[in-house]
């Protein structure tokens, strides 16, 4: 981030009205000034009620609402796939029957912003696991004012590899003006925490009963996961006190249990960032993390809110075992990760960001 969008001046968007198509976080936190049209095949009540499908004239309707003044700002997450993919139209009939039209359409809600006029900010948002922004997504970096993705590569021009270009992007493409304007438009965002007990937020800290926590898939997941397997047996087997439930926990429980360790395994899984690593911290465990892949909005530093480890043989190890040498320091640690996550990476956080780079000084 530049030193002159860290220094802009914060506008105030208390009273600012959302388009939201697909996503539901903004209906969530801010839902009576929110107006949420659903584009994925699955429904949700996790964001509450809904308020419709973004169905193609829907939309329209929408934008010529905020033409008239009923919104500020429209909010879009973008789809994986083309809108023509038959995953979309032959599974959602399925799951809404009742309404064909949009089981049929509403995927293509995100596309009707290439060709209709949006009169008020407009800003994408990608939260899916992959590098790689989507073939029928990227009209979205020339209509949108930003680009907000929770796996942006280091590399930023990594994102059109596979999909814009069929391999990594060339010269041509990294001198090319346009180009560089829409790579310009990227931003990072991470996964926010909507699902926790409020008592969290000023808990008393927990009893630690073990050194280290982990729970999670293996199978079927990232190799970074199924690699650490050994080091957590070397590490048990040097005295280090590992709580590894092998059930499926309820979250409350999940989270009851991960406050009673030192620290907590947070390992990459379909993306590098996981609801794990913010979830430790606002239970006062702190989190253990592979090196990231990727660029980070707001993130876990190293050494003061969470630990980070080479992924080669040995370093898991190392990290944990130089991490449970200083336990007064983790104290510290845990009680600052915590304010961090609560300070950033709640819905609220989330929604805060998104709309003042929305809505803020170009």
């Amino acid at each position: 981030m530049s030193d002159d969008r860290a220094r802009a001046e914060p506008v105030d968007t208390s009273k600012a009205r959302i388009l939201e198509i697909g996503g539901g976080y903004f209906k969530l936190q801010y839902p009576e000034r929110t107006t949420c049209l659903w584009t994925w095949t699955k429904l949700t009540d996790d964001f509450g009620k809904l308020d419709g499908f973004s169905t193609p004239d829907r939309i329209w309707r929408e934008l010529r609402a905020a033409r008239e003044g009923k919104y500020d700002v429209v909010v879009v997450n973008s789809l994986r796939y083309s809108p023509w993919h038959p995953r979309y139209w032959a599974r959602g009939i399925f799951y809404t029957p009742a309404n064909p039209w949009a089981a049929l359409t509403r995927q293509f809600g995100p596309s009707m912003l290439r060709w209709l006029d949006v009169p008020v900010p407009l800003v994408a948002v990608e939260m899916d696991d992959h590098f790689a922004i989507a073939r029928s997504s990227v009209f979205l970096l020339d209509k949108a004012k930003a680009f907000f993705k929770r796996e942006l590569p280091a590399d930023n021009w990594q994102a059109l590899a596979g999909t814009v270009h069929p391999h990594l992007p060339t010269l041509r493409y990294r001198r090319s003006e346009t180009w560089q304007r829409r790579i310009g438009k990227l931003r990072p965002i991470s996964l926010p925490q909507f699902r926790f007990d409020e008592h969290w937020r000023d808990a008393p800290f927990p009893e630690k009963t073990h050194d280290l926590f982990f729970s999670g898939g293996i199978v079927g997941n990232s190799t970074v996961r199924a690699a650490g397997l050994a080091e957590l047996e070397r590490l048990r087997a040097a005295g280090v006190r590992i709580d590894q439930p092998t059930e499926r926990l309820p979250y409350d429980a999940f989270m009851e249990r991960m406050s009673h360790s030192w620290l907590a395994w947070s390992p990459e899984g379909m993306g590098w960032d996981c609801y794990r690593h913010y979830e430790a911290p606002i239970v006062q465990a702190v989190p253990v993390m592979n090196n990231p892949t990727i660029v980070r909005y707001a993130p876990l530093q190293s050494g003061v809110h969470g630990v980070y480890y080479d992924i080669e043989p040995g370093g898991l190890e190392r990290a944990v075992t130089a991490a449970l040498a200083d336990k007064d320091k983790l104290r510290t640690m845990a009680l600052a990760a915590r304010d961090h996550v609560l300070a950033h990476h709640t819905v609220k956080a989330h929604c805060d960001h998104i709309l003042q780079v929305a809505l803020g000084a170009s």
